[in-house]
């Protein structure tokens, strides 16, 4: 009988196209977590911990700091999520999985790891920009949103599988949208990946879905191993 892990590897399989979309959840897998007072965030941001009781990341962005020292804030953001980055297995593993597909990535996440990690800047959909400087309904934001429509628009008749990654329940910004946009296109296809409490599926395209709950990297690193094969 076949597992869910081995569904999910044959509806990659078969595919024409894949739509990435991802949030906080994905980080996370990383080793990011920017609403988590942790190691690395003490270790990047602990003088505004200690000073102006900022306990995330997140936080700290939009906190009424003095203008320099929201400026110094934004520097150890830029260092700590992109300087500092040097790639990492999750994402080799998503582009092993997506292989010679075409593909578009829809996401929320501010720190470039797509890019950095080898996927086309062409295909990426920042939906809230990113923190090396890109921002929101900026030109290059509205070339992202009309890159996405086309290719809503080219895949709208044909087979597409929706993989999502590390995206709230709750998520009105990407998920409950794309949600709607499977169950207008019959031809879809939707996979979910998230922890089991954030694990959401309606009913309208239960036929269509599969969930998979647990740790993002350990399920990757299943997935590819059923689709090295054929899409590699």
């Amino acid at each position: 009988m076949e597992t869910n892990i081995q569904k999910a590897g044959r509806w990659l399989r078969e595919a024409e196209a894949l739509l990435v979309t991802a949030s906080n959840g994905l980080s996370i897998a990383e080793g990011y977590h920017i609403f988590a007072d942790n190691e690395d965030f003490r270790r990047y941001f602990g003088r505004f911990r200690d000073t102006y009781g900022i306990d995330c990341l997140i936080r700290g962005v939009f906190a009424p700091l003095p203008p320099v020292e929201h400026e110094v804030y934004m520097a150890a953001v830029h260092r700590y999520l992109i300087e500092d980055y040097h790639g990492s297995d999750v994402m080799k593993d998503l582009l092993a999985i997506i292989g010679n597909k075409d593909y578009m990535v829809v996401t929320s996440n501010g720190d470039t790891h797509f890019q950095m990690n080898g996927f086309d800047p062409e295909r990426i959909f920042e939906v809230e920009g990113n923190f090396d400087g890109l921002a929101m309904h900026s030109g290059p934001w509205q070339e992202e949103q009309r890159r996405f429509d086309k290719f809503a628009r080219d895949y709208s008749q044909r087979q597409l599988t929706v993989l999502e990654l590390g995206i709230g329940k709750g998520n009105r910004l990407i998920k409950q949208p794309v949600m709607e946009m499977v169950e207008s296109h019959p031809a879809w296809r939707y996979i979910t990946l998230n922890m089991p409490a954030e694990i959401l599926v309606p009913d309208s395209i239960a036929d269509r879905s599969l969930a998979l709950p647990g740790d993002i990297a350990a399920t990757f690193a299943a997935l590819r191993e059923e689709t090295d094969d054929d899409v590699l």
